[in-house]
């Protein structure tokens, strides 16, 4: 196993712990923590390089050696306390929420369930897993990429959808600084999901989502649905109106069919 060492961040934290354990190169940040390791709860786990990045729905995630900022954040959760379903919203809600402070504001949107957008492009990969311990408890590792300092002909042939902080902005940014923000901004809202519940982090993902009302495309992998983003539900699914019909989905892409001027 690659050797780590510890990087303090200059910020207190609640729940995630500081300092984060870094390494130069993992295969994955999210396969390390979901495998045997002696790492707390609240643990982060910080790679300059991802030799098998998985994604949502089972894809890859490739960057560049240390141009994305690629960590997993290892929590232990009470399943009938906390639903599982929350944690992509909340980790979407913190990285749009760590990255106003970077941006301007007005550019950074959540499309569902979980990307993070920067004047309409894809920034962050999210992937949350979990693996069960016990009748109702689970280890979850929350998996984030957030791609910083890429080029835009990095994305231009595979990724059209895609960029980074450096190809929207024009302008390098620190990763242990876009570090320091985002896990600033996640430890705020475990906080607030502790003390509130889950609907309480809906409320807030609903307030960054500017699409509700718009007709929108959603691929199930077996076909595509066109219709309208009517809401989510109390469990965190996409409702998509299709005339008088409205169907529930809690896995798909979504297209924008045409983005809100």
């Amino acid at each position: 196993m690659n050797s780590f060492r510890l990087i303090d961040l200059p910020i207190k934290s609640e729940i995630l712990r500081v300092p984060v354990i870094h390494f130069e190169e993992l295969d994955s940040t999210n396969a390390y923590l979901l495998s045997r390791h002696h790492h707390p709860a609240g643990s982060i786990v910080w790679a300059d390089f991802q030799s098998a990045g998985r994604g949502r729905l089972g894809r890859s995630w490739v960057s560049p050696r240390d141009e994305a900022l690629l960590f997993s954040i290892f929590l232990k959760n009470n399943n009938q306390v906390i639903p599982l379903f929350i944690y992509p919203f909340l980790t979407a809600i913190g990285v749009l929420e760590a990255l106003q402070n970077l941006v301007p504001p007005t550019w950074l949107a959540l499309k569902w369930p979980n990307d993070v957008l920067l004047k309409n492009l894809k920034v962050c990969g999210i992937l949350v897993q979990s693996k069960t311990r016990a009748s109702n408890n689970s280890d979850i590792v929350i998996g984030i990429g957030v791609n910083i300092n890429q080029k835009a002909e990095f994305f231009s042939t595979n990724l059209p959808f895609a960029g980074s902080l450096y190809s929207i902005t024009g302008k390098n940014f620190e990763r242990l600084t876009v570090l320091t923000e985002v896990v600033s901004a996640l430890d705020r809202n475990l906080v607030k999901l502790q003390a509130e519940g889950s609907q309480s982090i809906l409320r807030k993902w609903r307030n960054y989502c500017p699409y509700f009302g718009q007709e929108i495309k959603v691929d199930d992998g077996r076909q595509i649905h066109i219709g309208r983003f009517y809401d989510i539900t109390a469990d965190g699914g996409l409702i998509l109106q299709d005339g008088q019909t409205n169907r529930i989905f809690h896995a798909a892409d979504v297209t924008v069919v045409k983005e809100k001027q």
